[in-house]
């Protein structure tokens, strides 16, 4: 029974998503609202039960529990970015509900959207890339290469913080090279233990999961009435949707960072998991940061 639940998510999946593209080109104000969130926890749905039928195993299928907590923290993790947009001010929001309960709610389900999506997507890839992209000879790096990895995230993170117009969109590199030595250090998912074991697949899923996820984000963001607006230096030209041609090469590596940073998070809750005030701690201090950021965003990035 529980199988055929997961299977069937494909189609409540398909049948959300098509409801809310009625619904939009209707224009029906909750739906236009609200329709970012609804085409992404539909698509969401209908990737796990694709996954499910193709793979026989999908994020949900494994642990509803571990499945919860990547929403959980795809909302702080998602909020790094949003932190640092507030020094780079690359996009602002417009049309958001004007009551602080619902607008905050509405950052809460949406931001929760991220590493689900990836992961299902990342999966999906993952899983197709196999079949082709078999076992190779490995790629061995060295203590030293990873220290300089570490350095190198370092400098993308910091560089935009400091000369933003110049160096934006090292932003959306960073968190690969900074945090991927550490998860294999830590003992979890790790791109470069998969390259020295000769498995290149995860790296090109994850890959193809950023690109095909930011053609969607663009694309439903395009058609809601609570969307968001670039504002870009330097490569403002040739707009696919609210997007310059030229950032959609920004998804790809951010598919990685998505990756990373799920895998670090993932790592550190797995430390604490045993330790009931620990975890209850931790989520406080998440929560906290969550609304701090929430305020933030509203007074800097809300037009």
């Amino acid at each position: 029974m529980r199988e055929k639940a997961l299977r069937a998510n494909l189609w409540l999946g398909l049948a959300g998503l098509a409801g809310a593209s009625a619904f939009l080109a209707a224009g029906v104000p909750f739906v236009k609202t609200w329709f970012y969130s609804l085409a992404w926890w539909s698509f969401i749905l209908f990737m796990d039960g694709l996954n499910v039928r193709l793979r026989g195993t999908s994020p949900l299928s494994q642990s509803v529990r571990d499945f919860a907590a990547a929403a959980f923290l795809s909302v702080p993790a998602w909020l790094v970015f949003e932190m640092a947009n507030l020094r780079l001010r690359n996009w602002s929001y417009h049309g958001l509900p004007s009551g602080t309960a619902e607008r905050w709610l509405g950052y809460f389900v949406a931001f929760a959207t991220v590493i689900p999506a990836l992961r299902e997507l990342g999966d999906f890839f993952s899983g197709l890339l196999e079949r082709t992209l078999r076992a190779g000879p490995g790629l061995r790096v060295g203590p030293g290469a990873r220290r300089a990895l570490a350095v190198l995230g370092f400098a993308a993170l910091g560089l935009p913080l400091l000369w933003p117009e110049a160096f934006f969109p090292l932003v959306w590199v960073g968190f690969v090279f900074l945090l991927d030595p550490a998860n294999e250090k830590l003992g979890g998912p790790s791109l470069l233990r998969d390259l020295a074991e000769g498995r290149r697949s995860r790296l090109a899923g994850w890959m193809s999961a950023g690109l095909a996820a930011g053609i969607l984000w663009e694309l439903w963001n395009w058609g809601a009435g609570a969307h968001w607006r670039y504002h870009i230096p330097w490569l403002d030209f040739g707009r696919i949707f609210q997007m310059p041609v030229l950032g959609y090469g920004g998804f790809v590596p951010f598919g990685l960072e998505i990756f990373a940073l799920s895998a670090f998070l993932f790592a550190l809750r797995e430390k604490i998991r045993r330790r009931r005030g620990a975890v209850l701690a931790a989520a406080a201090f998440l929560l906290a940061f969550d609304l701090l950021a929430f305020r933030l965003i509203d007074l800097h990035s809300v037009h």
